[in-house]
């Protein structure tokens, strides 16, 4: 059966999405996905690249390419620690299943890297929203900073970071503050910013920072390239124009 090239790119670009909206959600939920998951969704890419070679649907040299930046820049940035095991496993295994893509803005085609921009770019979005509601509390007189003695730029850096957490304390949340010892013997509280955190334990009442997983972020990129392309080469578009450049 020769389902077309258009019908291989569906068949692929469906898988997956369905990829990572499932992986997203065991990432969101156990802050883990197994290993045997991105080995089915890679055997099912090979096997569909294998078809699409065969039949010619697929330029052999393109293929090689984005298989091997997706690996590349996947693992690449893993072993450096920018992100988690998944999400590097999440470009490699991308790769393989969208090696590339040319989408309506874009200024290359590899499908992986793209997605990756994009995740970033929309992972800004998070501490936008943080600041927006940490200034909607202080509009309404609530005392998100009491029993901080700390400057305002480390106040505002917490803003951006995190909130003030009231009740029950959620699961996956990262404390934002650690008790220092005076010289007197009292302490003082004041923000952690620590990058490299690994205990989720927190209490009510205290600032903490949301562990959203990059992957989440990679999913909502994905999808924006199919929707829109890439949001880098859009943004810096507009700014061209906005300064009559284009």
């Amino acid at each position: 059966m020769n389902l077309g090239v258009y019908g291989i790119y569906l068949i692929n670009f469906t898988i997956a999405g369905v990829m990572l909206l499932y992986t997203s959600y065991l990432d969101l939920k156990k802050r883990e996905v197994e290993d045997k998951v991105w080995v089915v969704f890679g055997a099912i890419g090979v096997a569909l690249q294998v078809y699409e070679v065969a039949t010619g649907s697929t330029i052999l040299i393109q293929l090689l390419i984005g298989v091997g930046l997706g690996a590349l820049v996947g693992m690449g940035l893993y072993f450096f620690g920018f992100y988690g095991g998944a999400d590097g496993k999440a470009l490699l295994v991308l790769g393989i299943l969208v090696p590339y893509f040319v989408p309506k803005v874009h200024l290359y085609t590899i499908a992986p890297l793209m997605i990756l921009t994009n995740g970033v770019l929309v992972s800004i979005l998070l501490p936008i929203a943080l600041l927006l509601y940490n200034l909607s509390l202080l509009f309404r007189k609530k005392p998100i900073f009491e029993g901080f003695n700390e400057p305002f730029y480390r106040k505002i850096l917490a803003s951006v970071l995190g909130y003030r957490q009231t009740g029950k304390p959620r699961e996956f949340q990262f404390s934002m503050e650690k008790d220092l010892t005076l010289e007197n013997g009292g302490t003082a509280r004041k923000f952690d910013f620590s990058l490299m955190r690994d205990d989720f334990e927190t209490k009510s009442g205290t600032w903490v920072t949301p562990g959203i997983p990059l992957l989440v972020f990679f999913t909502a990129g994905y999808f924006l390239l199919f929707i829109y392309g890439d949001l880098v080469i859009g943004l810096i578009q507009f700014f061209l124009r906005l300064f009559g450049f284009l």
